[in-house]
Protein backbone atom coordinates (compact mmCIF):
# COMPACT_ATOMS: atom_id res chain seq x y z
CA UNK A 1 0.00 0.00 0.00
CA UNK A 2 1.39 3.47 -0.64
CA UNK A 3 2.68 5.13 2.43
CA UNK A 4 0.92 7.94 4.02
CA UNK A 5 2.27 11.86 4.01
CA UNK A 6 1.85 14.17 6.38
CA UNK A 7 1.15 17.18 4.13
CA UNK A 8 -0.47 15.53 1.20
CA UNK A 9 -2.03 18.19 -0.65
CA UNK A 10 1.98 19.24 -1.33
CA UNK A 11 2.85 16.43 -3.05
CA UNK A 12 5.72 16.89 -6.24
CA UNK A 13 4.05 17.13 -9.34
CA UNK A 14 5.51 14.40 -12.08
CA UNK A 15 4.53 11.69 -14.99
CA UNK A 16 6.01 8.52 -15.63
CA UNK A 17 4.14 8.59 -19.33
CA UNK A 18 6.96 7.50 -21.69
CA UNK A 19 8.07 10.87 -23.72
CA UNK A 20 9.72 10.91 -26.97
CA UNK A 21 12.91 12.44 -25.18
CA UNK A 22 16.56 10.97 -25.46
CA UNK A 23 17.70 7.81 -24.32
CA UNK A 24 21.03 8.01 -22.42
CA UNK A 25 23.57 5.11 -23.79
CA UNK A 26 26.80 3.65 -22.16
CA UNK A 27 29.83 5.02 -24.12
CA UNK A 28 33.00 2.79 -23.25
CA UNK A 29 34.92 2.98 -21.95
CA UNK A 30 34.96 5.78 -19.85
CA UNK A 31 31.28 5.05 -18.49
CA UNK A 32 29.85 8.45 -19.33
CA UNK A 33 26.69 8.74 -21.85
CA UNK A 34 25.58 10.36 -25.02
CA UNK A 35 22.47 11.13 -26.56
CA UNK A 36 20.15 9.05 -29.21
CA UNK A 37 17.56 11.43 -30.49
CA UNK A 38 16.04 8.23 -32.13
CA UNK A 39 15.21 6.38 -29.15
CA UNK A 40 12.17 6.53 -26.62
CA UNK A 41 13.19 8.17 -23.01
CA UNK A 42 11.32 7.55 -19.84
CA UNK A 43 10.51 9.66 -17.01
CA UNK A 44 13.07 8.37 -14.92
CA UNK A 45 11.76 10.70 -11.72
CA UNK A 46 8.48 10.00 -11.84
CA UNK A 47 8.61 6.35 -12.11
CA UNK A 48 10.76 6.25 -9.45
CA UNK A 49 9.45 8.56 -7.16
CA UNK A 50 6.17 6.52 -7.35
CA UNK A 51 7.95 3.00 -6.50
CA UNK A 52 9.86 4.58 -3.52
CA UNK A 53 6.07 6.03 -2.42
CA UNK A 54 4.41 2.41 -2.81
CA UNK A 55 7.17 0.33 -1.73
CA UNK A 56 9.67 1.64 0.80
CA UNK A 57 10.21 -1.36 2.78
CA UNK A 58 10.55 -3.69 0.12
CA UNK A 59 13.17 -1.08 -1.08
CA UNK A 60 15.36 -0.96 2.05
CA UNK A 61 14.94 -4.50 2.66
CA UNK A 62 15.90 -5.22 -0.83
CA UNK A 63 18.96 -2.50 -0.30
CA UNK A 64 19.77 -1.79 3.51
CA UNK A 65 18.22 -4.96 4.95
CA UNK A 66 19.97 -4.42 8.78
CA UNK A 67 18.26 -0.90 8.56
CA UNK A 68 14.83 -2.66 7.27
CA UNK A 69 15.16 -5.08 10.38
CA UNK A 70 15.77 -2.42 12.93
CA UNK A 71 11.84 -0.50 11.95
CA UNK A 72 8.79 -1.58 13.44
CA UNK A 73 6.89 -1.65 10.36
CA UNK A 74 3.47 -2.25 12.21
CA UNK A 75 3.40 1.78 12.37
CA UNK A 76 3.41 3.15 8.90
CA UNK A 77 5.99 5.35 7.65
CA UNK A 78 4.76 8.69 6.76
CA UNK A 79 6.41 10.77 4.26
CA UNK A 80 7.48 14.51 5.33
CA UNK A 81 6.69 15.87 1.65
CA UNK A 82 6.28 19.54 2.76
CA UNK A 83 10.12 19.79 4.73
CA UNK A 84 11.49 17.42 1.69
CA UNK A 85 10.00 20.38 -0.78
CA UNK A 86 12.09 22.90 1.94
CA UNK A 87 15.21 21.11 1.66
CA UNK A 88 15.04 20.80 -2.02
CA UNK A 89 15.04 24.74 -2.26
CA UNK A 90 17.93 25.04 0.52
CA UNK A 91 19.92 22.22 -1.12
CA UNK A 92 19.89 23.89 -5.08
CA UNK A 93 21.56 21.04 -6.66
CA UNK A 94 21.36 21.26 -10.43
CA UNK A 95 20.81 17.84 -11.02
CA UNK A 96 17.81 15.24 -11.60
CA UNK A 97 17.17 13.49 -8.92
CA UNK A 98 14.38 12.08 -6.72
CA UNK A 99 14.15 12.25 -2.82
CA UNK A 100 12.05 10.66 -0.23
CA UNK A 101 11.66 11.66 3.16
CA UNK A 102 9.83 9.70 5.89
CA UNK A 103 9.14 9.07 9.57
CA UNK A 104 9.39 5.91 11.05
CA UNK A 105 9.25 4.06 14.51
CA UNK A 106 12.08 1.95 14.98
CA UNK A 107 11.47 -1.43 16.91
CA UNK A 108 13.09 0.31 20.35
CA UNK A 109 10.21 2.88 20.22
CA UNK A 110 12.39 5.69 18.99
CA UNK A 111 11.35 7.97 15.86
CA UNK A 112 13.52 8.21 12.98
CA UNK A 113 14.27 10.15 9.86
CA UNK A 114 14.74 8.29 6.43
CA UNK A 115 16.23 10.10 3.83
CA UNK A 116 16.76 8.17 0.44
CA UNK A 117 18.55 9.97 -2.38
CA UNK A 118 18.11 8.78 -5.83
CA UNK A 119 20.27 10.11 -8.98
CA UNK A 120 19.04 10.19 -11.96
CA UNK A 121 21.66 11.99 -13.99
CA UNK A 122 23.30 10.12 -16.45
CA UNK A 123 27.00 10.00 -15.67
CA UNK A 124 29.78 9.96 -13.79
CA UNK A 125 29.53 11.50 -10.17
CA UNK A 126 31.36 13.89 -9.14
CA UNK A 127 33.06 15.43 -6.01
CA UNK A 128 30.13 17.75 -5.55
CA UNK A 129 28.03 14.69 -4.97
CA UNK A 130 28.65 13.98 -1.11
CA UNK A 131 28.51 17.73 -0.43
CA UNK A 132 25.59 17.89 -1.57
CA UNK A 133 24.50 14.59 0.72
CA UNK A 134 25.99 16.08 3.79
CA UNK A 135 24.16 19.04 3.27
CA UNK A 136 20.60 17.37 3.13
CA UNK A 137 21.94 15.56 6.47
CA UNK A 138 22.76 18.66 8.34
CA UNK A 139 19.67 20.51 7.51
CA UNK A 140 17.86 17.36 9.25
CA UNK A 141 20.09 17.35 11.90
CA UNK A 142 19.48 21.02 12.64
CA UNK A 143 15.46 20.33 12.83
CA UNK A 144 15.62 17.32 14.44
CA UNK A 145 18.26 17.00 16.96
CA UNK A 146 16.68 14.37 18.80
CA UNK A 147 15.91 12.28 15.85
CA UNK A 148 18.02 9.49 14.36
CA UNK A 149 18.78 10.12 11.26
CA UNK A 150 19.70 7.93 8.32
CA UNK A 151 20.85 9.09 4.93
CA UNK A 152 21.35 6.94 2.07
CA UNK A 153 21.54 7.07 -2.23
CA UNK A 154 20.73 4.81 -5.03
CA UNK A 155 22.84 6.19 -7.97
CA UNK A 156 20.64 5.05 -11.33
CA UNK A 157 23.34 4.63 -13.51
CA UNK A 158 26.75 3.90 -11.63
CA UNK A 159 28.62 0.77 -12.13
CA UNK A 160 30.92 0.55 -9.28
CA UNK A 161 31.93 2.33 -6.50
CA UNK A 162 32.13 1.75 -2.38
CA UNK A 163 29.37 0.52 -0.30
CA UNK A 164 29.67 3.98 1.04
CA UNK A 165 31.08 7.59 0.50
CA UNK A 166 32.42 9.97 2.63
CA UNK A 167 32.10 13.75 2.87
CA UNK A 168 35.41 14.84 4.70
CA UNK A 169 37.22 18.53 5.97
CA UNK A 170 39.94 19.29 7.80
CA UNK A 171 41.57 22.35 8.35
CA UNK A 172 43.57 23.66 11.68
CA UNK A 173 43.20 20.70 13.73
CA UNK A 174 39.51 20.54 12.78
CA UNK A 175 37.94 17.73 11.31
CA UNK A 176 34.47 16.37 9.96
CA UNK A 177 33.63 13.30 8.47
CA UNK A 178 30.56 12.11 7.09
CA UNK A 179 29.60 8.43 5.40
CA UNK A 180 26.23 7.03 4.13
CA UNK A 181 25.85 4.02 1.97
CA UNK A 182 25.68 4.32 -1.59
CA UNK A 183 23.87 1.40 -4.01
CA UNK A 184 25.34 1.30 -7.10
CA UNK A 185 22.24 0.59 -9.14
CA UNK A 186 24.40 -0.36 -12.89
CA UNK A 187 26.63 -3.00 -10.54
CA UNK A 188 23.35 -4.84 -10.06
CA UNK A 189 23.47 -6.38 -13.31
CA UNK A 190 25.68 -9.07 -11.80
CA UNK A 191 23.22 -10.10 -9.33
CA UNK A 192 20.17 -10.61 -11.62
CA UNK A 193 19.73 -13.93 -10.57
CA UNK A 194 18.94 -12.76 -7.42
CA UNK A 195 16.45 -10.43 -8.04
CA UNK A 196 15.05 -12.39 -10.26
CA UNK A 197 14.30 -15.03 -7.04
CA UNK A 198 13.36 -11.81 -4.86
CA UNK A 199 11.03 -10.35 -7.97
CA UNK A 200 8.23 -12.77 -6.94
CA UNK A 201 7.50 -10.94 -3.40
CA UNK A 202 9.09 -7.77 -3.83
CA UNK A 203 7.47 -5.29 -6.19
CA UNK A 204 10.91 -3.43 -5.89
CA UNK A 205 13.26 -5.82 -7.12
CA UNK A 206 10.70 -6.02 -10.01
CA UNK A 207 11.69 -2.49 -10.91
CA UNK A 208 15.18 -2.68 -10.50
CA UNK A 209 15.37 -5.37 -13.23
CA UNK A 210 12.96 -3.37 -15.47
CA UNK A 211 15.51 -0.53 -15.20
CA UNK A 212 18.67 -2.88 -15.49
CA UNK A 213 16.95 -4.54 -18.74
CA UNK A 214 16.41 -1.17 -19.81
CA UNK A 215 19.69 0.24 -19.66
CA UNK A 216 21.05 -3.30 -21.12
CA UNK A 217 18.95 -3.11 -24.54
CA UNK A 218 18.02 -0.64 -27.69
CA UNK A 219 14.38 -0.01 -28.08
CA UNK A 220 14.50 -3.15 -30.47
CA UNK A 221 13.18 -6.47 -30.13
CA UNK A 222 15.61 -7.34 -27.96
CA UNK A 223 13.84 -5.15 -25.37
CA UNK A 224 10.65 -6.07 -26.59
CA UNK A 225 11.60 -10.09 -25.76
CA UNK A 226 12.96 -8.73 -21.83
CA UNK A 227 9.81 -6.52 -21.39
CA UNK A 228 7.92 -10.19 -22.52
CA UNK A 229 9.47 -11.83 -19.91
CA UNK A 230 9.34 -9.55 -17.38
CA UNK A 231 5.41 -9.18 -18.40
CA UNK A 232 4.59 -13.05 -18.51
CA UNK A 233 6.35 -13.12 -14.84
CA UNK A 234 4.41 -10.62 -13.74
CA UNK A 235 1.22 -11.97 -14.69
CA UNK A 236 2.36 -15.70 -12.48
CA UNK A 237 3.61 -13.65 -9.50
CA UNK A 238 1.40 -13.81 -6.60
CA UNK A 239 0.54 -9.92 -6.01
CA UNK A 240 -2.84 -8.34 -5.45
CA UNK A 241 -4.43 -6.75 -8.50
CA UNK A 242 -3.70 -3.08 -7.55
CA UNK A 243 -0.24 -4.06 -7.23
CA UNK A 244 0.36 -5.96 -10.34
CA UNK A 245 -1.61 -2.91 -12.14
CA UNK A 246 0.87 -0.56 -10.80
CA UNK A 247 4.27 -2.57 -11.55
CA UNK A 248 2.91 -3.04 -15.21
CA UNK A 249 2.23 0.60 -15.42
CA UNK A 250 5.79 1.16 -14.27
CA UNK A 251 7.77 -1.68 -15.84
CA UNK A 252 5.66 -0.37 -19.31
CA UNK A 253 7.24 3.11 -18.90
CA UNK A 254 10.64 1.54 -18.24
CA UNK A 255 10.75 -0.59 -20.81
CA UNK A 256 10.04 1.68 -24.20
CA UNK A 257 9.22 0.93 -27.15
CA UNK A 258 8.50 2.33 -30.11
CA UNK A 259 4.70 2.04 -31.60
CA UNK A 260 4.79 -0.85 -34.00
CA UNK A 261 6.79 -3.15 -31.66
CA UNK A 262 4.75 -1.89 -28.71
CA UNK A 263 1.58 -3.00 -30.53
CA UNK A 264 3.02 -6.58 -31.13
CA UNK A 265 3.64 -7.05 -27.43
CA UNK A 266 0.40 -6.25 -26.70
CA UNK A 267 -1.21 -8.55 -29.18
CA UNK A 268 1.72 -11.07 -27.75
CA UNK A 269 -0.03 -10.70 -23.95
CA UNK A 270 -3.15 -10.26 -25.15
CA UNK A 271 -3.60 -13.81 -26.08
CA UNK A 272 -1.34 -15.62 -23.64
CA UNK A 273 -2.31 -13.61 -20.52
CA UNK A 274 -6.14 -12.34 -21.27
CA UNK A 275 -7.21 -12.08 -17.32
CA UNK A 276 -4.14 -9.60 -16.64
CA UNK A 277 -4.79 -7.76 -19.72
CA UNK A 278 -8.17 -7.17 -18.38
CA UNK A 279 -7.02 -5.03 -15.54
CA UNK A 280 -4.70 -2.96 -16.84
CA UNK A 281 -5.56 0.15 -17.77
CA UNK A 282 -2.86 1.80 -20.38
CA UNK A 283 -3.58 -1.98 -22.27
CA UNK A 284 -7.23 -0.97 -22.64
CA UNK A 285 -6.74 2.29 -23.90
CA UNK A 286 -4.18 1.30 -26.20
CA UNK A 287 -6.22 -1.60 -27.39
CA UNK A 288 -8.94 0.52 -27.69
CA UNK A 289 -7.38 3.37 -30.31
CA UNK A 290 -6.61 0.13 -32.30
CA UNK A 291 -9.68 -1.01 -32.42
CA UNK A 292 -11.06 2.04 -33.76
CA UNK A 293 -7.89 2.74 -36.41
CA UNK A 294 -8.55 -0.98 -37.45
CA UNK A 295 -12.57 0.45 -38.66
CA UNK A 296 -13.87 -2.54 -36.62
CA UNK A 297 -17.64 -2.22 -37.30
CA UNK A 298 -20.07 0.24 -35.28
CA UNK A 299 -22.04 -1.94 -33.61
CA UNK A 300 -19.20 -4.34 -31.95
CA UNK A 301 -17.53 -0.81 -31.61
CA UNK A 302 -20.14 0.89 -29.27
CA UNK A 303 -20.33 -2.56 -26.91
CA UNK A 304 -16.73 -2.86 -26.61
CA UNK A 305 -16.64 0.73 -25.85
CA UNK A 306 -19.45 0.32 -23.22
CA UNK A 307 -17.39 -2.84 -21.73
CA UNK A 308 -14.31 -0.36 -21.38
CA UNK A 309 -16.13 2.80 -20.05
CA UNK A 310 -17.54 0.48 -17.17
CA UNK A 311 -14.10 -0.96 -16.28
CA UNK A 312 -12.01 1.96 -16.65
CA UNK A 313 -14.81 4.04 -14.77
CA UNK A 314 -14.29 0.93 -11.67
CA UNK A 315 -10.56 0.98 -12.30
CA UNK A 316 -10.48 5.15 -11.45
CA UNK A 317 -12.86 4.93 -8.47
CA UNK A 318 -10.72 2.38 -7.03
CA UNK A 319 -7.64 4.83 -7.23
CA UNK A 320 -9.30 7.82 -6.16
CA UNK A 321 -10.90 6.20 -2.80
CA UNK A 322 -7.06 4.47 -2.26
CA UNK A 323 -5.43 7.94 -2.10
CA UNK A 324 -8.12 10.56 -1.49
CA UNK A 325 -10.29 8.47 0.57
CA UNK A 326 -14.39 8.62 0.96
CA UNK A 327 -15.31 10.75 -2.94
CA UNK A 328 -17.46 13.74 -2.87
CA UNK A 329 -21.04 13.44 -5.22
CA UNK A 330 -19.84 15.56 -7.53
CA UNK A 331 -17.02 13.10 -8.49
CA UNK A 332 -19.68 10.22 -9.55
CA UNK A 333 -21.71 13.08 -11.56
CA UNK A 334 -17.88 13.77 -13.94
CA UNK A 335 -17.57 9.88 -14.24
CA UNK A 336 -20.90 9.28 -15.29
CA UNK A 337 -20.70 11.87 -18.10
CA UNK A 338 -17.52 10.63 -19.02
CA UNK A 339 -16.28 8.86 -22.10
CA UNK A 340 -13.48 5.74 -21.73
CA UNK A 341 -11.02 8.02 -23.12
CA UNK A 342 -11.30 10.61 -20.16
CA UNK A 343 -11.86 8.30 -17.42
CA UNK A 344 -8.35 6.45 -18.72
CA UNK A 345 -6.73 9.68 -18.92
CA UNK A 346 -8.08 10.95 -15.37
CA UNK A 347 -7.03 7.47 -14.31
CA UNK A 348 -3.41 8.59 -15.00
CA UNK A 349 -3.63 11.79 -13.20
CA UNK A 350 -4.00 10.54 -10.36
CA UNK A 351 -0.80 9.53 -9.79
CA UNK A 352 0.56 13.21 -9.79
CA UNK A 353 -2.44 15.45 -8.18
CA UNK A 354 -2.29 17.20 -5.02
CA UNK A 355 -5.61 17.54 -4.54
CA UNK A 356 -8.70 15.47 -6.09
CA UNK A 357 -9.89 18.41 -8.13
CA UNK A 358 -6.47 18.09 -9.86
CA UNK A 359 -7.17 14.75 -11.24
CA UNK A 360 -10.00 16.38 -13.47
CA UNK A 361 -8.57 18.97 -15.11
CA UNK A 362 -7.89 18.45 -18.92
Amino acid sequence: MPLRTAESQHQPRYRYTSTPLTRMRVCQPRGEYVADDSEPHPHFDGIWKEALRHWLPQCLVLFWPDVHAGIDWSVPPVLLDKELQQLNRIVRTGTRHVDILARLQLKTGASALLFIHLEIQAGRITAAFPARMFQYYIRLLERHPEERLFSCAILLDSQKGEATQTFHRENNGCALTFRFPVVHLAAWRQRMANLEAQAATNPFAVIVLAQLQYRATRPDATRMASKLTLARALAKWNYTTDTRRLLFHLLDSLLTLPELLNDQFLEILEAEETAMMDTMNSYERLLFRRERTAGIAEGKIEGKIEGKIEGAAGILESLLQRKFGSLPDWVAARMAQADAIALQRWSLNVLDAQRIEDVFKD
